[in-house]
């Protein structure tokens, strides 16, 4: 990850993620995001539209813009396969979010970890304050 692509993540922990319904439409829900470098990580129940979309299709697109517009918008795009974490990838998530958030916010503990490889960057896409990745 670029080191101006972090700062987004360090200045702000919503994203959203963008699903596909069954019919094709797109559905979007704004969540809780963190990253180790590595991975994009949210929390989310198993009944909702974007994790059962996850479950069925698992191709997404994340988007985390900066509320700081001290220097313009800057944003972080990342558009690949989700998915749903057990075990030692669950703790780990979990860990990186309550190492960011100072703690895990009480939804989480009925909620599952999802992760996103944050892929390869598109430095031809990027342009600006906006940085494109892909995996």
């Amino acid at each position: 990850m670029t080191e101006q692509a972090q700062l987004v993540f360090d200045e702000n922990v919503i994203g959203t993620v963008a699903t596909i319904n069954e019919d094709g439409s797109p559905w979007s829900s704004p969540l809780h995001m963190v990253t180790d470098g590595e991975y994009v990580y949210w929390f989310s129940k198993e009944t909702t539209t974007h994790s059962q979309n996850i479950a069925r299709d698992s191709r997404v697109s994340i988007s985390l813009v900066s509320s700081d517009m001290s220097k313009g918008p800057k944003g972080v795009y990342v558009n690949g396969s989700a998915e749903k974490l057990t075990g030692d990838d669950d703790a780990h998530a979990r860990t990186v979010a309550a190492n960011r958030l100072g703690s895990l916010p009480p939804v989480f503990d009925v909620a599952s970890a999802y992760r996103l490889p944050l892929g390869q960057f598109n430095d031809q896409k990027s342009t600006g304050n906006c940085w494109y990745f892909y995996s």
